[in-house]
């Protein structure tokens, strides 16, 4: 069982209050959740560091803001350098930073629920993907079983959606060089 913080509260609830702060933007009550755990213990705070991270990534929208994932990752590795539990102010200001960051950051819930979209359907239902016959390139047995060439990768293996808005400079050049060295085998 866990055990509480330094002033009797479920360290799991202040876990779970400080992220639901954070989801709802709620910064300083979600750094005085943080605090609760972080002056109680050293393994509350490595506690708190690894929710930030999971938290940048289950809450936050990283497609509007890929930053924040590298960010928050940072400022915990820091807070673990610098923990000191007679000195926490350096190790809380990272954690400190974190928090405002993701609490001020535009959020989303698509992370975690494409994961799990994904990931359970795997597990719980045995879904097995089919490998479409566009995968299927010079680069696999089956494509070179096709006979798949060069011609076909660039045309299906090599194919962008959505496609690029501007020409790619050197294309052009390196399909070019592809097949010089293709020859050379």
């Amino acid at each position: 069982m866990i055990p509480d913080t330094r002033n009797g509260l479920p360290a799991m609830a202040c876990v779970s209050a400080m992220q639901k702060a954070i989801r709802r933007g709620m910064e300083r009550e979600a750094m005085q959740f943080a605090v609760e755990l972080i002056h109680t213990s050293k393994a509350f705070h490595s506690m708190v560091c690894k929710r930030l991270e999971i938290i940048s990534h289950e809450d936050i929208d990283t497609q509007e803001n890929p930053a924040i994932v590298p960010f928050v990752a940072t400022a915990v590795a820091q807070a673990m350098r610098w923990y000191d539990a007679e000195k926490p102010g350096a190790s809380r200001m990272a954690i400190g930073n974190a928090i405002r960051l993701m609490s001020r950051a535009k959020k989303s819930r698509e992370g975690d629920h494409f994961a799990a979209a994904v990931g359970l359907r795997s597990m719980l239902e045995g879904f097995v993907p089919t490998i479409p016959d566009w995968a299927n390139d010079r680069h696999t047995i089956a494509g070179k079983k096709l006979g798949r060439g060069l011609d076909h990768f660039r045309k299906e293996g090599a194919k962008l959606i959505p496609p690029p808005t501007a020409d790619d400079p050197y294309e052009d050049e390196a399909y070019r060089l592809w097949a010089i060295k293709q020859q050379g085998k």
